[in-house]
């Protein structure tokens, strides 16, 4: 516990975790803005009927969510990358080692605290979405307790995962740009090939995070949306092994060299 309340000071200390948390509110509320005031206000010939795609209550909720949880990708990868990596650009990490030697004790706690930070935040986005929910979407009724509940859950599996990636990346090139470069490399070449190679949709971090969601159960585009006919097992299967993945290049990194 003492390598886990090490990690928290770490993140908790620094201005970059309520910077960035703050960033992604503003973002969620520039999208409430957009979909509820802006696009119902605009012409119906301006506006192409936007009217058929703002989301009403108490649907919009969980537009929201899925919204929040697209940028789950940088949000952990910039937590994981940026605080793990300024430790290996300075002697922070040697210090840490000469204090706990065993790595596998050191990548738990830091997995554990980015992954429960990155988890708070996409919380705290959806917060904010709700609120422009309640105030200004059309509709009524909000969400059951069970569906609430629901994504809460998915959003730490889809942060453990984009965590995960971000602490592979920099435990394997010890670079914050390399490693931020990769992340967004892998999130571009993901959403890329998930809606036309069939194959690759089996492993999309993409097409889980659809299926998790549930994102075309009720569509009759279903079919055409990656992971929209895919089973929550699957989409979970698919979370679990990229995060083993991530964790593993990670393990394998820091054994190369001590420090």
């Amino acid at each position: 516990m003492s390598l886990v309340h090490a990690e928290y000071l770490k993140v908790t200390r620094r201005k970059l975790f309520p910077v960035m948390t703050l960033i992604l509110g503003l973002l969620m509320g520039f999208f409430g803005v957009l979909f509820f005031l802006v696009l119902p206000a605009l012409p119906e010939s301006a506006g192409g009927g936007a009217g058929a795609v703002v989301p009403q209550r108490p649907g919009a909720f969980v537009f929201g969510a899925q919204q929040v949880a697209a940028q789950a990708w940088w949000f952990a990868v910039i937590l994981a990358t940026a605080v793990f990596g300024g430790e290996l650009a300075t002697t922070a990490w040697a210090t840490s080692l000469a204090r706990e030697s065993r790595k596998l004790r050191h990548i738990v706690s830091k997995f554990v605290v980015f992954a429960i930070a990155s988890w708070l935040a996409l919380l705290a986005g959806t917060a904010i979405w709700s609120v422009a929910t309640f105030l200004f979407a059309d509709g009524s009724g909000s969400l059951a307790a069970s569906e609430w509940l629901g994504l809460v859950w998915k959003f730490g599996v889809i942060a453990a995962a984009w965590t995960s990636i971000g602490l592979g990346a920099i435990g394997l090139t010890r670079s914050i740009p390399s490693a931020m470069a990769i992340a967004l490399g892998l999130s571009f070449v993901d959403s890329i090939l998930a809606p036309f190679v069939e194959i690759y949709e089996n492993v999309s971090l993409t097409a889980a995070t659809n299926g998790i969601f549930g994102l075309a159960a009720d569509s009759p585009f279903g079919a055409l949306i990656p992971g929209g006919d895919m089973s929550l097992a699957h989409a979970l299967a698919i979370m679990a092994g990229w995060a083993i993945v991530g964790l593993g290049l990670m393990w394998w990194g820091l054994q190369r060299r001590d420090a």
